[in-house]
């Protein structure tokens, strides 16, 4: 789960525009430089990977769903 920071729905958890979803996306997967590129020219896009940051960081570091899903416990209370 990751918050949104687009005007539309900033705040809100998981209602990501595509932009911010692809972005994650790149971050999860180590590739943080382009996940930066992606989202530097959309509105809310360069503070939609400073309010996610520790949870796009812990769910790059999970080995599977598994840690993924005791991440989001961690982070959010419950998942």
């Amino acid at each position: 789960m990751l918050v949104a920071a687009n005007p539309q729905h900033y705040g809100r958890v998981a209602q990501l525009t595509t932009v911010e979803a692809f972005s994650a996306a790149l971050y999860v997967l180590g590739r943080v430089a382009e996940a930066e590129r992606v989202i530097e020219g959309f509105a809310g896009g360069p503070e939609f990977l400073t309010i996610n940051r520790e949870r796009l960081e812990r769910y790059r570091e999970a080995a599977g769903p598994t840690e993924v899903v005791e991440a989001e416990k961690a982070l959010f209370g419950s998942a």
